[in-house]
């Protein structure tokens, strides 16, 4: 099976499929945003050098080729990214109390970057993704990694319905953790407001101020609220949209957002059926 970016599509069993590589990129899915490319745009490109074995470095530098970039791709006027939030409006929701053990999460960071190491595998059919994680915030790009390849490998999350790959070279998407005020400029032009998370373009950028104190929704199961957060962008990057609780009680959809509430629903860091008939 190869790879597309067009069209969205549910994938057939027993066959497991990501959103691949065809000539549109990701904009053929629900909601997902282009990446625009010629002469009037300037991208940053990634510059990847080792630094020992746990990560490589990401620099911005001028982009002549179609490259890589350390910057969200950018949307064309007629789409918008998605994430946790999705009209300026609306309040940010934040944590009423932080978990017990909690660290310092700058504002803004250096707008670097560090990839994690992937050992070597087969990526012919997988959706594959590099994980970066902003230098300055206290958490290495290996740990992150780790936590972020165990959530999209477990059968109860999207690998039951695509193959997922993770990368340290080019990649059909990006998942990167950065500081509040580089998430507000990845995520622009949607509103996250140094607290929320999004999907933009081929990068699922995940805000730190939310991966150290989590939400009121998760109470102190900051590990679980991870794992929401993970599935969540992600699952905007391979083609699912918003959804609503469905009831009183029920587990939460994971594309719900739950960082803002629950809506009467009970906390749930996995997709739900309500999330998979939603394409």
């Amino acid at each position: 099976m190869s790879k597309h970016r067009a069209a969205s599509h549910r994938s057939q069993r027993p066959r497991r499929a990501g959103p691949g590589r065809g000539a549109g990129g990701l904009a053929g899915l629900a909601g997902l945003a282009v990446l625009v490319t010629g002469t009037a745009v300037t991208l940053p490109l990634v510059s990847m050098a080792r630094d020992g074995d746990a990560a490589k470095e990401t620099e911005r530098v001028p982009v002549e080729s179609a490259a890589v970039s350390t910057s969200a791709s950018p949307t064309s006027e007629a789409e918008t990214p998605d994430g946790e939030v999705a009209v300026a409006e609306e309040g940010v929701s934040r944590p009423s109390r932080p978990p017990a053990v909690s660290r310092s999460i700058p504002e803004r960071g250096s707008g670097r970057f560090e990839v994690a190491t992937a050992p070597p595998g087969p990526i012919e059919e997988a959706t594959t993704y590099r994980v970066e994680v902003e230098k300055g915030l206290p958490y290495s790009a290996k740990e992150v990694a780790r936590f972020i390849e165990t959530t999209l490998a477990d059968d109860r999350g999207w690998a039951a319905e695509h193959e997922l790959a993770r990368v340290d070279g080019h990649a059909d998407l990006r998942i990167v953790l950065a500081t509040p005020e580089t998430v507000d400029e990845l995520c622009a032009p949607l509103d996250t407001d140094g607290r929320l998370s999004c999907r933009n373009g081929n990068d699922v950028v995940l805000n730190a101020w939310r991966w150290n104190f989590g939400a009121d929704s998760y109470g102190n199961d900051l590990v679980a609220y991870r794992r929401y957060l993970v599935n969540h962008e992600t699952g905007h990057a391979l083609g699912y949209p918003h959804a609503e609780c469905p009831g009183a009680g029920a587990d939460a959809p994971v594309m719900l957002q739950q960082t803002k509430g629950l809506d009467g629903c009970t906390a749930n860091p996995w997709p739900a059926r309500v999330d998979l008939d939603g394409r």
